[in-house]
């Protein structure tokens, strides 16, 4: 990033993301609930657990970008802002997605022309984010606290030698694809193995591998626990 020929305006930065919060709430009063969960299936537990990884991500990236900043690196600041633009498309946040979008280009073509502007650019485009995000997020938790759905899977009373084998295969071929279904099945394996007090550590190590989507250490997690049983 460029020295600053124009300072940046604190006004300016704070009536962008004024702007962006009362454009949000106008256009996420026609969601609803159905609508949001209906690229997942319907499968609200599921989506649950993938908003959660993806705010815990979103809030390391927001102080990466103010980091960023700091030491002008608009270089890495693109990198960011292309990460989330895929991760907000992919977990539902359309809006959001739109702004990185339009965002993305418009900070790649002030970099790329070396702008003079470059840096109320950056500063711009980092509060529309954060206040897109903070609305878009709020209004989907509107959405999901109007329903009785809970995270906590029905209690397994009992299973089989060969539902236990067949949810393990399930599990590694969930992980050997990146799919994200693993993290549905990685609960339902813990709750037919909730009385076995010597695997807790095991599966609570998979757990957390699973929902960091880390599915290389997920898969070594899971051998590890198949090989106690």
């Amino acid at each position: 990033m460029k020295a600053n020929k124009n300072p940046s305006n604190p006004h300016s930065v704070a009536q962008t993301a004024s702007n962006s919060a009362n454009h949000l709430s106008s256009t996420s009063a026609n969601k609803t609930l159905e609508n949001l969960l209906a690229p997942f299936a319907g499968n609200e537990l599921f989506y649950r657990r993938l908003i959660h990884i993806f705010e815990t991500n979103l809030q390391q990236q927001l102080q990466n970008l103010d980091q960023m900043m700091l030491d002008n690196n608009t270089k890495d600041i693109l990198v960011i802002i292309h990460t989330l633009k895929g991760s907000s498309g992919s977990t539902g946040l359309s809006s959001l997605h739109l702004a990185l979008v339009d965002g993305e280009k418009k900070l790649k073509k002030a970099h790329d022309e070396n702008a003079a502007n470059l840096e109320l650019v950056c500063e711009e485009l980092i509060a529309h984010v954060r206040a897109v995000a903070q609305a878009e997020l709020s209004s989907i938790h509107s959405l999901l606290l109007s329903s009785s759905v809970t995270d906590t899977p029905a209690p397994v009373d009992d299973y089989s030698s060969a539902e236990l084998t067949s949810t393990l295969a399930e599990l590694k071929q969930h992980l050997m694809d990146g799919n994200l279904n693993a993290l549905d099945v990685t609960l339902r394996l813990q709750n037919m193995l909730s009385d076995k007090v010597l695997l807790q550590q095991d599966l609570a190590s998979l757990h957390d591998t699973v929902e960091m989507l880390d599915f290389e250490q997920a898969l070594d997690a899971l051998a590890s626990l198949s090989q106690k049983l």
